[in-house]
């Protein structure tokens, strides 16, 4: 019995150390001013799709899904973003502070 109670509370706690999602350092990140085109990544027009920004250099950042911006309001538009790279478990991703259409 002591050891399923054991087993019970290993799994608890190593479940909940891992149910935090994705972690991301924003204490080195870098403020940046971007332009350009806010879209899907898989290019479709799902409102809960994974967002990018595309560069006119044909850059792509991957969009936090932290950002405090309205995203949905300016998708598929020219637009200017002011933010921060911000480095993930996955590598570098855009942080996005405030969006406005040019």
């Amino acid at each position: 019995m002591k050891k399923l109670i054991v087993l019970a509370v290993f799994l608890i706690t190593a479940g909940s150390l891992f149910a935090g999602g994705k972690e991301c350092e924003r204490a080195k990140a870098k403020s940046v001013q971007l332009t350009g085109i806010i879209a899907c990544s898989d290019g479709s027009t799902s409102a809960d799709c994974a967002r990018v920004l595309r560069l006119a250099n044909g850059t792509q950042y991957t969009i936090c899904e932290k950002s405090k911006a309205n995203l949905r309001a300016v998708s598929g538009a020219n637009v200017r973003v002011t933010g921060k790279i911000v480095s993930c478990d996955h590598g570098e991703e855009l942080l996005i502070e405030k969006a406005t259409k040019i």
